[in-house]
């Protein structure tokens, strides 16, 4: 299976698309949501093998690596965080720092 026309990879603009949820979700009075999906094991990223790189067309927030091959962020799993991942991370890490609990701003 291959992608039959070009398919640009783009994770800036899944991760400006998931703050901007993010900060809309934050504004209303919704408690908690599901907001992405970590992982596509099914639409894994094929590195330079482009026409099959299916990772371009999945909403989750780390590439799944194919044929065996781990990261170099986290070396022991099978994947790399795309830039929504560490959109989610500042989000989190942002969060503890207004909490008003001042032993969780430390």
């Amino acid at each position: 299976m291959r992608f039959t026309s070009p398919v640009a990879r783009d994770e800036q603009e899944q991760a400006d698309y998931l703050r901007e949820l993010i900060d809309a979700l934050d504004e209303s009075a919704i408690d908690a949501a599901f907001v992405n999906t970590f992982a596509r094991y099914d639409l894994p990223h094929a590195g330079a093998d482009d026409d099959r790189d299916f990772d371009k067309a999945s909403f989750g927030v780390v590439k799944v690596l194919d044929g065996g091959r781990t990261g170099t962020a986290y070396p022991s799993l099978p994947w790399e965080p795309k830039a929504a991942f560490h959109a989610l991370a500042e989000y989190g890490r942002s969060r503890i720092r207004t909490s008003s609990d001042p032993a969780a701003a430390k």
